[in-house]
């Protein structure tokens, strides 16, 4: 008796696992979408600090950008005609840009001194937002 719940139990747990449905590639390109908008908008904070802006708001949209780069990074795995070669560089260019940022700096040279990777960041997520069709 104890045998048959077993195997009973063991079915009914395969069947329902074989009833989930696996995310379509246009779930997966939707959710690639999703995070590159979410990137857009992280940059664009990173990209609006100014001299009213605190370290502590550097460093949380510095934070916001690095979560949402990672998020782009997961889901352009599962989408086969993702293209974020471009991206990929970019970002590595923006995260050696802000490590060379002298602690000693003011928030408008740390600003100035990332924009042109910040801008890198957002013309390559522009173009990858493009490459899918995103809406």
């Amino acid at each position: 008796m104890k045998s048959f719940r077993f195997f009973l139990a063991t079915g009914l747990l395969l069947l329902a696992a074989s009833c989930t449905s696996q995310p379509t590639t246009a779930d997966k390109k939707a959710e690639l979408c999703s995070n590159l908008a979410t990137l857009n908008t992280s940059i664009a904070t990173l990209r609006s600090m100014g001299p009213n802006s605190s370290v502590g708001d550097f460093r949380k949209a510095q934070d916001n950008v690095k979560d949402a780069y990672n998020a782009v990074k997961k889901s352009a795995e599962a989408v086969q005609d993702a293209k974020v070669a471009d991206l990929d560089q970019a970002y590595a260019e923006l995260e050696k840009a802000i490590r060379r940022v002298p602690n000693n700096a003011t928030m408008q040279q740390a600003a100035q001194s990332i924009q042109p990777q910040v801008v890198a960041v957002q013309t390559a997520q522009d173009q990858a937002r493009s490459g899918l069709s995103c809406k």
